[in-house]
Order: C-alpha cells, then sequence, then structure tokens
C-alpha cells in the first residue's frame, strides 16, 4: 500500500508517469500522503502538477486569453515537449465565441460559452482534452482527466494503462 509521499513519486516514476521527482520534494518524502490533503485525488492532480506531469484548471481567472494562454502553457509544459500548443486567440465571429490555436502546428478553432469574463469555459477544456495528444502516434501518452472531491478538474499526461494502475493502487474513483 502506498502510504507516503515517496512512495508515491516512486510507483510513478517506476509505471512511466513521472521521469523523474526534483531535489525539492527530497524533504517531502517521508511525509505521508495526507501532506497533500485528505482528497486523494486532489491530492494525486497536485503531486502531478508539482512534479511536471500535470495540469489543474483554475477556471476564475484575471482575463480571458491570458487565461487560456496560461492554461495551455501549462498542458504543453507539463507534456515534456510531447504536445506544442502555441498562438492562443479568442475570436469574436457570426457563430460566437471561438478559441483558436496551434496544437502540434495543426489548427484547432472551438465553440466557446462564457457566462462572464472571470471564467473560462471549463466544458470546452474537457472536450479538447483528448485532443492535446503527441503528434507521434506510438506515444500513447494523453491528458487523462481526474476530478477531486470539489469536482474540480485536472489533468494527467500520462499512458492512461499506467495512470489507471496508479489510480487504483491510491484507491481512487476513476473519473
Amino acid at each position: 500500500m502506498l502510504t507516503t509521499v515517496g512512495q508515491v513519486a516512486d510507483r510513478a516514476m517506476e509505471l512511466g508517469i513521472v521521469a523523474v521527482v526534483g531535489p525539492a520534494e527530497d524533504d517531502l518524502r517521508e511525509r505521508p500522503w495526507s501532506y497533500y490533503g485528505r482528497d486523494i485525488a486532489g491530492a494525486l492532480i497536485d503531486m502531478m502538477e508539482e512534479w511536471g506531469a500535470g495540469v489543474r484548471v483554475h477556471p476564475k481567472v484575471d482575463g480571458l486569453l491570458e487565461g487560456y494562454r496560461d492554461l495551455f502553457g501549462r498542458f504543453a509544459a507539463s507534456s515534456g515537449g510531447a504536445v506544442t500548443i502555441t498562438d492562443v486567440e479568442l475570436l469574436d465571429t457570426a457563430d460566437g465565441e471561438r478559441i483558436r490555436m496551434l496544437v502540434n502546428g495543426d489548427e484547432l478553432v472551438w465553440h466557446l460559452e462564457h457566462q462572464c469574463d472571470r471564467y473560462i469555459d471549463t466544458l470546452m477544456v474537457f472536450e479538447i482534452a483528448d485532443r492535446l495528444a503527441p503528434r507521434d502516434d506510438t506515444d500513447p501518452r494523453v491528458f487523462v482527466e481526474v476530478n477531486d472531491s470539489d469536482d474540480q478538474s485536472g489533468y494527467i499526461f500520462a499512458d492512461p494503462a499506467a495512470l489507471s494502475i496508479l489510480i487504483r493502487e491510491l484507491g481512487i474513483e476513476p473519473a
């Protein structure tokens, strides 16, 4: 059973979910898994984000364009270069709001629905997360959604089979 931060880190590295857990986490290795909180799924998202393999979606932003650029920049960074996301822009069209970006050099345009200018469209993120995949067809990693107990989304860039093993071993209900 995985009970410490170090054990989770070792297992995530063994499964190929994270390459290396940095030296900053060395002092956390013996801490109990609960160090990251009682919400196991939320803790996993936070850990993976710290270790460079995850993204937590923060819906509230100061500005929509900068919020989307930051979010998709974090998606790209968490892929370790396997996925590139550039040129994020918002468009006002006759058909409504759209987001446009280049994913691995290919244009992706998607419909947006904003309730106000302080919150990103999290449904759109959910809808396109599976399109943010490596160009290399032999790379099995994708962004897998994980929901914490507050129904806040996070995405972990991993081989779904490997991540499902870790999720099962941690006792997290699949999304």
